[in-house]
């Protein structure tokens, strides 16, 4: 009988163990810890002659608190740029280039 009762009491603490994982599982898929969507822009950006201008622009861009990624092209004279829209901002990311010598305009 001593068995039947430890058998029993040690499936019930498993029970109540596995009701609570469950329980901290759910909760921490909750929306609270969901990632913020990033969000994308294009910015115009002058000045860029030669083949290290867009590492420049790419460094000041990156530099800024939020941004996620940041891509350059010479030839079209554009960056685009994912960031995170709660930590930053298009004018806070095209003024990084301006400062470096690179004007930035958000493209529409």
């Amino acid at each position: 009988m001593n068995k039947s009762i430890a058998l029993l009491g040690s499936a019930l603490a498993l029970s109540i163990g596995a009701a609570a994982l469950t329980s901290v599982t759910a909760n921490a898929s909750s929306s609270q810890f969901q990632p913020q969507r990033a969000q994308v822009a294009s910015f115009a950006i002058a000045n860029m002659t030669c083949p290290t201008c867009p590492i420049t622009v790419k460094k000041a861009m990156s530099a800024v608190h939020g941004v996620r990624s940041v891509k350059v092209d010479l030839n079209s004279k554009t960056a685009t740029v994912e960031f995170d829209p709660k930590l930053t901002n298009s004018a806070a990311i095209a003024a990084a280039s301006t400062n470096a010598g690179y004007p930035a305009k958000p493209r529409g």
